[in-house]
């Protein structure tokens, strides 16, 4: 045994120790020491983001063995010029501590059983296990004691890690080897092999016993579980490369997305790696992005039935996907990146690493058309597209990024002769936006009933054999009980083949037929009564309408209607065929029906004629000034009507707010009969403080 001891007493970087600060208790965030005149990096291991922590020519030392305590909240470091230890302070003042042993140390840490700094190298009998006590009531305060030679330890390893449990240090070889290291013994256990070559210069942990190695190679970060039997590599997250990484972070702590930038998450389900728990496909905050714009989240929200995202803007597939075909799509992008996608073409729930479509595709800022080819295997029906834009390339369907974007795109995937229509596109949102008081104007904040939806039809050799009609329910900013139905004009009732017809709402099937008994053209009944599938929240008035009053979208819904041999997609109306609200029976409504009018009373879009159910002399009451012999329906004296239609995935006005106050170019739209200010509905266009915002 070799023990050295002096305290050196000198301050760099500009911090004196009588003034130093420990860092937060436990901070969540790592760090990382690069290069040879040190450089000092907070790192978010959950998405490879980092970000210088001191400024840049903060000292000149060579620094490595990074280790954080958790006993007096301090980095500390070893330096190779000095031959010393030295201790940073939350203000990244460095302070050096003592001298060591005359050995060029590459791994090392603070234990969090006890008050001692382990460090590490390879080599000879000079080199090895060493122990520097840490405690200043220790007798052997700073001295520096050899555990163990280097022969008798001989690892490649770079950097270690404390397990914030059962007091074992651990590390990954460059032939991917788990060892688990008994410090007090000088003796290492191999755990088995993690299925990964590399030079591991970083280790971390974190409180669940998951430990977290970055190779210097590539900068790649991934996850073991020490915990498990047979531990194995999971690609965690993209991090920064360097020949001389060198990592430390409070294994005390757990790792959280979005500790330092906020994170963006996909939406597929997550046997697709969607969530954080399940290393989800997840990007740091930057200025690249798909589409116009990007939203951040704390986590992946979970699917119930409809893929929606608000943002999901970046890709817009110009026709369906059909086996051995070209499907053709335009990606827009903030700027220059890498572009991957990934199709589940045997819709087994996985992106496989043969369902990778797009592998590495630069594209520059703006918009860019691409293609791919389904296999010839590809499964019809629906199935999951994940895209994923970033400045590394070879990223894989999960794991996190530190900059870009990913979106998931749930899509149809057509059997051969087949065409299909959308409205308003196969991966866009319509809006239908109602104010039910009619036949009173009410308030007209156009929120009272507000639904994204988006219809496609299915023709195979020239015969409609299928319409689609799905959608969300995304505001209710009123008191009333309503229903909502579709009803598709052309498309005989008789010609719907029930038993195939199906109504699915947040995912669940839905028992009996949607179809309305009674009605010459097919009209689906979505729901009786919409509160019963959302809840204003507590001390929310409304859904969705009022600031602070947000939740996640509450009602998705999808309904396929299979069509019996006898029409042509021409024959049934065109898009957007006849979506109307009802009264649900029981509940009153205002006072020109003097009793609960129910199933008689509906709101239709303008100009189109009620169904057979609604009683004709309720036109004419309140504000109405409906002129049925004239084909006008459910408009007032100044032609505004109750029921709008935009092809756009709409922001809505926030309660009690006139839409004209919202959207000042309104008026002058209808007033013209629709020739003037058609994009009066953009966001751009709009007054945005007085817009409801999913906060």
């Amino acid at each position: 045994m070799r023990t050295s001891s002096l305290l050196l007493a000198t301050v760099l970087g500009g911090t004196s120790a009588v003034y130093s600060q420990a860092f937060d208790s436990c901070p969540q965030q790592a760090f990382l020491i690069q290069d040879a005149d040190a450089q000092l990096y907070n790192i978010e291991l959950s998405t490879g983001f980092y970000r210088n922590a001191a400024p840049l020519g903060w000292t000149d030392m060579e620094l490595n063995a990074l280790a954080f305590s958790t006993h007096d909240q301090y980095l500390y470091a070893h330096n190779h010029k000095l031959n010393s230890i030295v201790r940073i302070d939350r203000h990244y003042g460095v302070e050096v501590m003592a001298s060591t042993a005359d050995v060029n140390f590459v791994a090392g840490d603070v234990a969090l059983n006890e008050n001692a700094y382990y460090l590490y190298r390879s080599g000879g009998d000079s080199d090895g296990l060493f122990r520097i006590a840490l405690d200043p009531a220790a007798s052997d305060y700073l001295q520096t004691s050899q555990v163990v030679s280097g022969k008798v330890l001989d690892l490649a390893i770079y950097d270690f890690a404390f397990h914030p449990f059962n007091g074992l240090a651990y590390s990954v070889d460059k032939n991917g080897v788990l060892w688990s290291i008994d410090v007090q013994t000088g003796t290492a256990v191999s755990q088995g092999n993690i299925g990964i070559n590399a030079y591991f210069g970083g280790a971390y942990f974190d409180v669940d016993g998951k430990l977290y190695v970055a190779s210097n190679n590539d900068g790649y970060i991934y996850q073991v579980d020490t915990n498990a039997l047979s531990p194995s590599a999971q690609l965690f997250s993209y991090g920064p490369s360097s020949n001389n990484n060198d990592g430390a972070r409070c294994a005390q702590a757990p790792v959280v997305p979005g500790q330092q930038a906020n994170s963006d998450f996909g939406n597929a389900p997550d046997s697709y790696g969607t969530s954080f728990a399940n290393n989800g496909a997840r990007h740091g905050e930057s200025e690249l992005f798909l589409g116009a714009e990007i939203s951040y989240e704390p986590d992946a929200f979970s699917w119930s039935g409809s893929e929606r995202n608000d943002n999901n803007d970046g890709v817009s597939f110009i026709n369906n996907v059909t086996p051995y075909q070209y499907t053709y799509f335009q990606v827009t992008a903030s700027g220059d990146g890498e572009l991957n996608i990934w199709g589940d073409w045997n819709q087994d729930g996985v992106f496989d690493d043969s369902e990778h479509i797009i592998a590495d595709k630069s594209i520059n800022a703006g918009t860019s058309l691409l293609h791919f080819k389904a296999p010839k295997e590809t499964l019809t029906g629906q199935t999951w597209i994940r895209v994923r834009l970033s400045s590394p390339d070879k990223v894989g369907p999960t794991g996190g990024v530190s900059d870009g974007e990913v979106e998931d795109y749930l899509v149809d995937v057509d059997a051969m002769n087949t065409l299909s229509s959308y409205y308003p596109a196969s991966n866009r949102y319509a809006t239908l936006a109602f104010e039910d008081n009619w036949p009173l104007q009410g308030d007209y904040d156009m929120n009272d009933v507000v639904i994204k939806y988006r219809l496609k039809t299915v023709s195979v050799d020239d015969g409609l054999t299928a319409v689609r009609i799905q959608g969300e329910v995304v505001a209710m900013g009123a008191s009333y009980h309503n229903g909502f139905a579709f009803r598709i004009p052309g498309l005989p009732s008789n010609l719907v083949d029930e038993a195939l017809t199906v109504l699915t709402i947040n995912g669940v099937p839905q028992l009996g037929s949607p179809l309305e008994a009674g009605r010459l053209d097919a009209t689906a009944i979505i729901a009786e009564d919409l509160h019963d599938y959302v809840t204003n929240g507590e001390s929310c008035k409304y859904y969705r309408t009022e600031d602070d009053c947000s939740s996640g979208i509450q009602m998705t819904f999808q309904l396929d209607i299979a069509v019996l041999p006898g029409l042509k997609a021409d024959d049934i109306d065109a898009f957007p065929f006849d979506p109307f609200l009802f009264g649900s029976e029981g509940h009153p409504r205002s006072y020109v029906f003097g009793e609960a009018p129910g199933r008689r009373f509906e709101i239709h879009l303008k100009d189109k004629a009620p169904t057979e159910a609604f009683q004709a002399n309720f036109f004419g009451r309140g504000d109405d000034a409906s002129d049925p012999g004239r084909d006008e329906y459910f408009v007032n004296a100044n032609g505004m009507p109750w029921a709008l239609n935009i092809p756009y995935d709409w922001e809505h006005p926030v309660e009690y707010m006139d839409i004209k106050f919202a959207y000042p170019k309104f008026h002058e739209h209808v007033t013209s009969g629709g020739s003037a200010e058609r994009d009066w509905y953009k966001s751009q266009r709009a007054i945005t403080r007085n817009l409801y915002k999913n906060r």
